[in-house]
């Protein structure tokens, strides 16, 4: 049986139908489109098919009568009382907009435990196509999107429906914008987000009925400073963000050497093109660490005039200065303070490296340095006599973190997260350790469960352990102090770091030797073993598309991954630290009374 064709002008985008009609010709300058599309709400086709009929005859209709009112070629006449839409529409009906679909996502009867696996994976599906297809207005379908939304605000408002005006224009970016941040609150309530996390400042901060009076101009004076703009920046936008105080601080830093190098009281109308590739080239010659160098005198042009070491900023570090100047110059042109982005799609001038080459895995002769120290082997103490030999061998921080970094592939700041109630057994016997989501984790795929390899055990880590579990240890490494921003990595980094300097390394690898090759040493040992790309990302706690939901988050058990993790060896000789002898306990409990 030959297919039923469909009706014309109904279109499926996604997984739901449109309705699109065609403007008589002679019509277009009244209704100001050629084309009217209009969602259906549904993915049924029979249900589409008599809606879209529905609608064909409503507009059929509409021609009609607009045709017999003095629509021939030309608009009809607008009535004197009928209301002109400003820029103060745009925004309290676009808030109004946002606030309603906030509403009705609140009121939504139902959750994503509702769903099975299919359902949430094809209405996510659905999601994410259309902020594809928002981000941004050279794609077709960010118009349909929008017109849609616009038809929705201006029904029953008495305004006309214009598109060539700057407040009509301004509406439908305020409703892009306004749907990329319900489709994203849908999206994280369909992955059991259900915070109310609002990232654009225009719908963060705003209010519906709090908008400047009708007729007044959103566009500010380019006699703002930059410094009122970054301080404006901060408060509207970044600190809206869920990030960590690091983070935060991070985002002043960088802002005020943005600041800096233009001038903070330079009007941010005036800055060039031209000024912002000064910036990318003065990055390109300032040497590593200089925000440490500044004095609070000399100017970034001074300090990178007088780099004469050669060493210069990262690629990473000069793209992260380019993309916050970009983006704080991107977000002054969504809030109309000026009308072009100087800064946009500047990039360092240097080439990045590539993601393998960044960071090198130890090799067999380093990793057997590192394990052969005094501090393995026996030294004065675990703080400033660490490598220097003595009797003793104190197995807290420095003895652990980088042996299980070694045999798990954890990073640095999830090793030093661990408590006792991390590490435990299951059911079927398998000592493992759990990174739960209390956790300050990199990514949501870092929830995990990570065998215990058998070495670790041999080493005697587990009773190690249960020597904190029993003193009621809130944290495995209590003895590394938690920095202002509340990480003891901050502080573990700086002492690897002075260990690392004592160990004789190649002077051509060195540079690209730190903690997190341990990672990479892991990983490569993890390749020869015959894990697939699920096993190894899930060991590792790389993102993951899509998992059964388990104990611990997602992911696949301990019991699972354990095979692989066992096949795991390192040609280096470890016997040493097998041997835990009695008189070295005690030579511990000295230094370390919890032990």
């Amino acid at each position: 049986m030959d297919q039923v064709a469909k009706p014309r002008g109904l279109h499926l985008r996604g997984s739901v139908y449109y309705s699109r009609v065609l403007v008589p010709k002679t019509l277009v300058a009244k209704f100001g489109r050629t084309q009217i599309w209009k969602s259906l709400g549904t993915s049924d086709r029979d249900e589409a098919e008599a809606l879209h009929l529905k609608e064909a005859a409503n507009w059929k209709a509409a021609f009609v009568e607009a045709s017999r009112t003095g629509g021939r070629g030309k608009p009809a006449k607008p009535l004197l009382a009928e209301r002109v839409l400003t820029d103060a529409d745009a925004a309290r009906l676009a808030r109004q907009f946002f606030d309603r679909g906030r509403t009705d996502l609140d009121r939504n009867p139902f959750s994503s435990a509702d769903l099975d696996e299919d359902q949430r994976e094809q209405m996510a599906e659905g999601l994410h196509m259309q902020l594809a297809s928002l981000s941004s207005w050279r794609n077709p379908d960010a118009h349909l999107l929008v017109g849609d939304a616009v038809s929705q605000v201006l029904a029953g408002t008495g305004l006309p429906l214009v598109h060539d005006t700057a407040s009509a224009q301004l509406l439908s970016e305020y409703l892009r914008r306004a749907l990329i941040q319900l489709h994203s609150l849908e999206l994280a309530r369909l992955a059991g987000d259900y915070r109310t996390r609002v990232d654009d400042s225009f719908f963060a901060n705003g209010q519906a009925d709090n908008v400047v009076g009708q007729g007044t101009p959103v566009t500010q004076s380019t006699d703002l400073t930059l410094k009122d703009a970054a301080d404006r920046y901060l408060t509207e936008e970044l600190d809206l963000r869920s990030v960590s105080d690091k983070t935060s601080l991070k985002h002043r830093s960088l802002l005020t050497h943005i600041a800096d190098f233009f001038g903070p009281e330079r009007a941010v109308g005036s800055i060039t093109r031209a000024d912002c590739n000064q910036l990318r080239d003065t990055l390109s010659r300032l040497p590593p660490n200089f925000g440490k160098k500044t004095g609070g005198k000399r100017t970034l042009e001074q300090i990178a005039a007088s780099n004469k070491i050669g060493n210069t900023l990262a690629w990473e570090t000069q793209n992260n200065y380019l993309r916050m100047t970009d983006n704080l110059f991107g977000w002054m042109v969504k809030e109309r303070l000026i009308r072009d982005n100087p800064a946009s799609g500047i990039n360092p001038l240097r080439r990045r490296e590539a993601p393998e080459t960044q960071r090198l895995p130890f090799n067999r002769g380093e990793l057997q340095s590192i394990f052969s120290t005094p501090l393995y082997t026996g030294c004065v103490d675990d703080e400033h006599g660490f490598s220097r030999a003595g009797p003793n061998i104190v197995r807290r921080s420095r003895y652990w973190v980088p042996l299980l970094a070694l045999f798990t592939g954890m990073r640095m700041g999830e090793v030093l997260q661990l408590t006792p109630d991390h590490v435990r057994l299951s059911a079927q016997g398998t000592n493992f350790i759990v990174l739960t989501r209390d956790m300050k984790l990199k990514t949501d795929g870092a929830e995990r469960e990570i065998p215990i390899h058998p070495e670790l055990e041999r080493m005697g880590f587990l009773a190690w352990v249960e020597e904190k579990r029993k003193a009621k240890a809130g944290a495995l490494f209590d003895d590394v102090p938690v920095s202002k921003h509340g990480y003891r990595s901050d502080i573990f980094t700086k002492r690897f770091a002075s260990f690392l300097k004592k160990i004789d390394l190649p002077a051509a690898r060195r540079p690209k030797l730190c903690f997190h090759s341990f990672r990479h040493t892991f990983k490569d040992a993890l390749n020869e073993t015959d894990a697939s790309e699920e096993v190894k990302d899930e060991i590792c706690g790389w993102s993951r598309a899509k998992k059964t939901g388990r104990r611990y988050g997602t992911g696949l058990s301990a019991e699972r991954l354990k095979p692989y993790v066992e096949q795991i060896v390192f040609d280096i000789d470890l016997t040493h630290l097998v041997s835990f002898l009695p008189g070295t306990v005690r030579r511990q409990r000295a230094i370390d009374p919890s032990y």
